[in-house]
C-alpha cells in the first residue's frame, strides 16, 4: 500500500472517530431533551409475567416487536369475548408504546363498550362505572400523550355521542342523568353567558384562591371541621367540598355547620365559583373559554330574537361530543387536506346540533327518595345553529369534493320542510314563516325545487293532508293521541303554552281529517269525538308507567284546581266510556250461545 493510500485510511479512521465521539458526546443531551419531552416510554411493566418483563428490558430497542406480539393476541382475545384479558394487554401495550394511538382507541372502546354491556343491565351504577372508564382514560391519558392525534379525539366524541347521547345500552338514561346532574352542580341551572364569564374569570388554582384572606379563613375552618379536608390535597379538597354542599351525610356534621356560618356571604360565593371553574378545568379537562367560544358560535338562539344567543345545553352529552370533536379539528385538523379521520369528527358536530335540535330539550324530573328521570324533547332554539351548519356544510362540499353535494342539499331542503312543520304546530307561526320565506328563496328553482308559491297556511295543511292521504281513521287518531298524551305532560311539568300548542294543534290535524272525508264518509272513515279521543290521550298518560307516578298524581291534582272545566269534563267522558263499555258487554252474546 502506498504511503498516501495510508495517510487516506489513516485521516477517515481519526474522522470516523472523532465523528463517533461528537456523536457520543451528544447522546447524553438528547436523552434528557427526550425525557423531558415525554419522549422516551420507559415505565415499568406492572403484574406482567416475568418472561414478558424480562423481554421488554432486554430487548431494548426492540420492544416494538413485543409490542406487535401484544397487540395481535389482544385483537384475537377480543375477538373470543375474554375482554377484561384484552384490557390488561392494552394496558401493557399503552405502557411500552403511549404514542400507538390506535391501541389507546381499542383500550378506551373496549370498556366503554365491550365490558359495560357485559355487566347486567340491572347494575346500571357498575356500567356507568366502565363508561366513564372509557371516556377517562382517552382524557387524562390518551389525549395528553398524543395530542396531535384526531382518532383520539374523535373516539372521546363518539362516547359522548353514541354510548352516552344515543339509545343502543339499555342504560342509556342513566348515563344522561348522571351527566346531566354532574354538569348541573357546576354551571347552573339555567345556564347563562354571564356564569360562564364568571366561571372563566375565577383563578386557576387554589393557592391564588387563598390569597382571600376570607377564603383562607375559610378553608381553615373546613380543615379543622373533618379531616376529609384537612389530609386532603387542591383536587380532593375541591371535589370533597362540593360532595358536601350536594350531600352533607357524607361528611362530619360539623363540616356543615361551617358552610353554614359563611352562607350567605360572599366569602361562600366566590369559593364556591372557584370550585366549580377547578373541577371543569382539572376534573373535566374543560378549557372554559373554548366552551364559550362553542356558545357564540353554535349556542341556543331565542326564538324570536336571533342575535340573543345563550350556552349549548351543556348537561346533554351531544354538548360534549362536540366540545371534543371541534377540539380535535382545532388542535389536530388539517386545513385543506380533510383526511377521513378529520371528516368523520366533522360529522360529529354536525350530528350533535341535530340531535341537540331534535332531543336537546332535556328535562329532569325529581321524585321524593327515587332518582330523577329524564326525558327529551326537541329544543327548537337549536334550529338556527343547524341551518347555519347545514349552510356551511354544502359551501364545505363543493369546495374540498369539487362537486355539487346534492344529498347535502337534499337534506337541508327536508330539513327546512320539517322545521317549518315543527315550529307551526309548537305555535310559533311568526318563525315558521320566516323559515318557509328561506326555503322559498333557496329552492324554490333548481335540481331540488319545490312548489312553495301558496301560503304558509296552505303549505303547513297541504303537508298534513299528504299524511292524512297515507294513513287510515286509526293512524290518524293515534297522531292526535300523541300530540295530546304530549300536551299533558307538558302542563304536568309546567309548561303551559307548550300544553296548549300542542292540544291546539290536535285540534287542528282533528278538524283537518274530518273535513277532508265530509259529511258522506264521516259514518266510514270519521274519527270519534275530540272530547273522546282527549279523555282517552288523558287515561293512556295516567296509565303510562314511562314516567313517575308522582308526576301523574300532580297532574290530576293541577287539572283539579286550576282546570276545574277540564277536570268536568274528563269526569263526564269517563262516565260515558264506562256507559259505552256497559253497553258493548250487554249486546256481546254469552259464552257458549250461538
Amino acid at each position: 500500500m502506498k504511503w498516501r493510500d495510508r495517510l487516506i485510511v489513516l485521516a477517515s479512521a481519526i474522522l470516523g472517530c472523532g465523528l463517533l465521539w461528537t456523536a457520543g458526546s451528544r447522546l447524553a443531551p438528547l436523552t434528557q431533551s427526550r425525557q423531558e419531552m415525554g419522549l422516551v416510554a420507559t415505565t415499568p411493566l406492572e403484574n406482567a409475567p416475568p418472561s414478558l418483563a424480562f423481554a421488554t428490558v432486554a430487548m431494548g430497542a426492540f420492544r416494538g416487536l413485543v409490542v406487535d406480539v401484544l397487540w395481535m393476541r389482544a385483537d384475537r382475545l377480543k375477538e373470543k369475548g375474554q375482554f377484561f384479558d384484552a384490557k390488561q394487554l392494552a394496558e401493557w401495550i399503552t405502557t411500552l408504546q403511549p404514542r400507538f394511538a390506535a391501541v389507546w382507541d381499542f383500550h378506551a372502546w373496549n370498556m366503554a363498550y365491550n365490558i359495560s354491556v357485559a355487566v347486567p343491565n340491572t347494575q346500571w351504577e357498575e356500567r356507568w362505572r366502565w363508561v366513564r372508564n372509557g371516556y377517562e382514560l382517552l382524557r387524562d391519558k390518551a389525549i395528553p400523550l398524543n395530542p396531535k392525534s384526531i382518532l383520539l379525539y374523535r373516539s372521546m366524541a363518539w362516547i359522548f355521542q353514541h354510548k352516552m347521547g344515543g339509545i343502543a345500552d339499555d342504560c342509556h338514561r342513566h348515563y344522561k342523568r348522571e351527566l346531566a346532574l354532574a354538569m348541573r352542580a357546576l354551571l347552573g341551572d339555567p345556564e347563562t353567558n354571564e356564569m360562564f364569564e364568571k366561571l372563566n374569570a375565577a383563578p386557576t388554582d387554589l393557592a391564588e384562591r387563598l390569597k382571600d384572606p376570607g377564603v383562607a379563613a375559610f378553608i381553615a375552618k373546613l380543615r379543622a371541621a373533618d379531616k376529609a379536608f384537612a389530609e386532603a390535597d387542591d383536587m380532593t379538597l375541591v371535589a370533597n367540598y362540593l360532595a358536601l354542599r350536594q350531600n352533607p351525610k357524607k361528611f362530619d356534621p360539623k363540616s356543615f355547620a361551617v358552610i353554614d356560618e359563611f352562607r350567605g356571604g360572599e366569602i361562600l360565593d366566590r369559593f364556591d365559583l372557584f370550585a366549580r371553574a377547578y373541577q371543569l378545568r382539572h376534573e373535566w379537562k374543560m378549557d372554559i373559554a373554548f366552551m364559550q367560544e362553542l356558545n357564540k358560535r353554535f349556542g341556543r338562539t331565542n326564538i324570536n330574537d336571533p342575535n340573543n344567543r345563550q350556552p349549548l345545553n351543556w348537561e346533554h352529552p351531544n354538548a360534549h361530543a362536540i366540545y371534543w370533536a371541534q377540539l380535535g379539528l382545532k388542535v389536530a385538523g388539517r386545513p385543506g387536506q380533510y383526511i377521513i379521520d378529520e371528516k368523520n369528527t366533522d360529522r360529529i358536530v354536525f350530528h350533535g346540533l341535530q340531535s341537540l335540535y331534535r332531543q336537546g330539550d332535556m328535562i329532569i324530573y325529581g321524585t321524593p327518595g327515587e332518582l330523577p328521570t329524564v326525558f327529551l324533547r326537541p329544543d327548537l332554539r337549536m334550529f338556527e345553529s343547524c341551518n347555519e351548519a347545514w349552510k356551511q356544510d354544502i359551501a364545505k362540499y363543493e369546495a374540498l369534493e369539487k362537486g355539487n353535494p346534492k344529498a347535502v342539499r337534499g337534506g337541508h331542503r327536508n330539513f327546512l320542510e320539517n322545521a317549518i312543520e315543527l315550529f307551526y304546530r309548537a305555535g310559533h307561526k311568526e318563525k315558521a314563516g320566516q323559515i318557509y320565506l328561506q326555503l322559498r328563496k333557496e329552492y324554490s328553482s333548481g335540481e331540488h325545487s319545490g312548489d312553495y308559491s301558496m301560503p304558509l297556511i296552505e303549505f303547513v295543511h297541504a303537508r298534513i293532508n299528504e299524511e292524512l292521504d297515507r294513513i287510515s281513521d286509526k293512524d290518524a287518531t293515534e297522531q292526535i293521541l300523541m300530540s295530546l298524551h304530549e300536551a299533558y305532560f307538558q302542563y304536568a311539568v309546567r309548561r303551559d303554552s307548550e300544553a296548549e300548542s300542542r292540544e291546539a294543534w290536535a285540534k287542528e290535524v282533528y278538524v283537518l281529517y274530518q273535513n277532508k272525508y265530509g259529511a258522506q264518509e264521516q259514518y266510514r272513515m270519521g274519527l270519534p269525538d275530540f272530547e273522546m279521543i282527549r279523555f282517552a290521550a288523558f287515561m293512556a298518560f295516567m296509565n303510562d308507567q314511562n314516567y313517575p307516578e308522582v308526576l301523574r298524581r300532580n297532574l290530576l291534582a293541577r287539572i283539579q284546581l286550576e282546570r276545574p272545566d277540564l277536570y268536568k269534563q274528563l269526569e263526564e267522558q269517563k262516565q260515558v266510556f264506562r256507559d259505552l263499555m256497559e253497553k258493548q258487554s250487554q249486546q256481546q252474546p254469552a259464552p257458549g250461545s250461538k
